[in-house]
């Protein structure tokens, strides 16, 4: 089954537009929208799109954006994302993804679109493949600070989408992301300790957006877990990388998170069922070693080369 275009071409406003999830979807949403981008730092894509800077957080920059936008839908990526300076200071982490995003979204029009990224840490993490039905129970601030933010979308419009994820991918290379920080490691043969318990169901940003395309076509809302089709270890995830990118395995070291002190108390299990996802799509889910041959493909191509169209992806 291949994803069906928008009806007509909608105006798509993403925020964040400059990290990794939020450029794949810039990249990827623009053969079939008029998407604007909104973020503090510069565009970097290959292909020029039209981007907006400044920040959120200010009250006026916030109103006067969307005004002006006049989006269709929003889809809001911006977030602090880095577990432990969210442990660090709390009040940052509320205001970044609690309060932001409560304000972004009393904003935006009413009957429009809003989606809101969220995270496989909002569990306590101890069973596997938790689904949309599992009350969130989050261990960390980050985690925390995520499902106010997801509270705030459901209070403020019923014309949402709630999605939970965990991607890999290449990045503008401001931040170093866990598979870029992997790949190196592997390509260098340097040391790299890998937990054997804990486990997450990771997507490779291009598949995610794929399939995030195909809920954004539908008339799909509310809450979806959106992930890899199996649960991994990060070392087993690791020694994937390792086979699919054809490195020696010699300099993987297998650990516990319980030998690694850590300012936030992770969860050891985020592993999310996605099977919500593929009864409303008709999609499939990304297998990961197909996913992890798409992530070493892409690493020198440019940002719009990256994966293929959609329609020639989802089945």
């Amino acid at each position: 089954m291949g994803v069906e275009p928008f009806m007509s071409k909608p105006t798509v406003l993403i925020t964040g537009a400059c990290g990794l999830l939020g450029a794949h979807l810039m990249a990827g949403l623009s053969r079939q929208a008029h998407v604007v981008g909104v973020d503090r730092n510069p565009w970097w894509g290959d292909v020029p799109l039209e981007m907006l800077r400044g920040d959120l957080a200010e009250p006026d920059f916030l109103q006067e954006t969307v005004r002006a936008v006049a989006p269709d839908i929003v889809i809001h990526c911006a977030a602090l994302t880095d577990v432990d300076a969210c442990e660090q200071d709390p009040a940052r982490a509320y205001a970044a993804n609690a309060t932001l995003t409560r304000h972004l979204v009393r904003a935006v029009p009413e009957g429009r679109l809003t989606v809101y990224l969220s995270t496989d840490g909002v569990f306590q993490g101890n069973q596997p493949l938790a689904t949309e039905q599992d009350p969130p129970c989050p261990r960390t601030v980050y985690g925390r600070s995520k499902v106010h933010g997801e509270w705030d979308v459901v209070l403020t419009t019923r014309n949402h989408l709630i999605v939970r994820t965990n991607f890999y991918g290449w990045s503008s290379g401001r931040k170093t992301t866990f598979g870029e920080w992997l790949y190196r490691a592997l390509e260098h043969r340097e040391p790299a300790t890998l937990f054997t318990d804990c486990f997450f169901t990771p997507i490779y940003v291009v598949d995610l957006v794929e399939r995030l395309t195909r809920l954004l076509e539908g008339p799909f809302r509310g809450l979806v877990h959106l992930g890899g089709r199996e649960r991994l270890s990060k070392h087993a995830f690791g020694l994937l990388m390792a086979e699919a990118g054809g490195f020696s395995t010699a300099s993987i070291r297998a650990g516990s998170m319980d030998q690694v002190p850590s300012k936030a108390q992770r969860p050891k299990d985020m592993s999310l069922s996605s099977e919500r996802f593929v009864h409303l799509t008709g999609c499939d889910l990304p297998e990961a070693r197909a996913g992890l041959r798409r992530f070493l493909d892409d690493r020198n191509r440019p940002l719009s080369a990256r994966g293929t169209p959609a329609e020639a992806r989802v089945a």
